[in-house]
């Protein structure tokens, strides 16, 4: 059998165990958790069709993406605060998978001038009719000019990719000399990822791919990067998408019941703020090399 090794660091990785039908490896060194093999571009892109954003009928996704978004709104502020830290004067921003726009509306409400890249042409064309400029497509090099944006978005994205390094490399092009490259992704150096291994709920193969966290994202961000916070932004959600992620991981008829019970009413919609510490927000710009 031929060794397994981290597509991050070359590190070797260790069986932990089956999720979804895929084999999870945890990298020995950066603790990075993906699955093995890790399925291509074209595979991955299957995922997130308009069930994705309306219905996820297939496991995974959501039931009505902007719905289910919205007690999201605290936290992307809070995300928008940290970078006009760094930005006050605002400039170009640029949201990789921006979904349906839902959080470009929020950022051009700040006077941002904005434009996302979707993969999914439904989420791309929901965003297009509100009047937000999304291109339907993957995010690579040359797809906008470079040294071209002033900040780059990774909400809840980078977990995706095949090739996580690939998108920091086009993102450092794309980027103005001091740009700003802003992402949340799972964390798995967290407690809870430590403690619950593959039985953690962001592990779901094929959708998620490599759960990073701080010493992997900074290895594969310091080449180009300079960080500049680490931290955690709880969020919240609504409790009908609690109870469906709960269905989802743990497989229990108790929260299917639950989720029926609450799906479309005024219950369904109650926000939850929720904070497991397993998510983590980073900031990083953009050296000159």
């Amino acid at each position: 059998m031929n060794r397994v090794v981290c597509a991050l660091c070359s590190s070797p990785a260790r069986f932990l165990g089956k999720k979804n039908s895929f084999d999870v490896y945890r990298c020995s060194d950066c603790e990075t958790y993906f699955p093995w093999p890790i399925p291509n571009q074209e595979e991955t892109l299957e995922i997130y069709g308009q069930d994705y954003f309306c219905g996820a009928t297939g496991g995974s996704g959501y039931i009505d993406y902007d719905r289910d978004k919205q007690p999201m709104v605290p936290a992307f502020q809070q995300y928008l605060n940290r970078i006009e830290h760094y930005r006050p004067t605002r400039g170009t921003l640029l949201d990789i998978g921006a979904a349906t726009g839902f959080f470009l509306k929020l950022a051009k409400a700040r006077k941002w001038d904005v434009r996302g890249v979707e993969p999914s042409a439904h989420a791309s064309e929901q965003g297009r009719r509100a009047g937000i400029d999304i291109r339907t497509g993957i995010f690579v090099k040359g797809l906008y000019p470079a040294e071209s944006l002033d900040v780059i978005t990774l909400w809840d994205v980078i977990e995706h990719v095949p090739e996580p390094k690939t998108l920091v490399e086009a993102s450092y092009e794309a980027l103005k000399p001091g740009g700003i490259l802003a992402l949340n992704t799972p964390d798995s150096r967290s407690v809870l990822a430590r403690l619950l291994k593959t039985n953690w709920h962001l592990v779901i193969p094929p959708e998620h791919l490599f759960l990073m966290n701080r010493v992997s994202l900074t290895k594969i961000l310091e080449p180009q990067f300079d960080i500049l916070e680490t931290s955690r932004i709880g969020k919240r959600f609504t409790l009908q998408y609690v109870m469906e992620t709960l269905y989802h991981w743990q497989k229990l008829s108790v929260w299917e019941r639950l989720h029926k019970m609450v799906q479309g009413k005024a219950a369904g919609r109650l926000q939850l703020p929720i904070n497991l510490r397993d998510n983590i927000f980073m900031l990083a710009r953009k050296r000159v090399l």
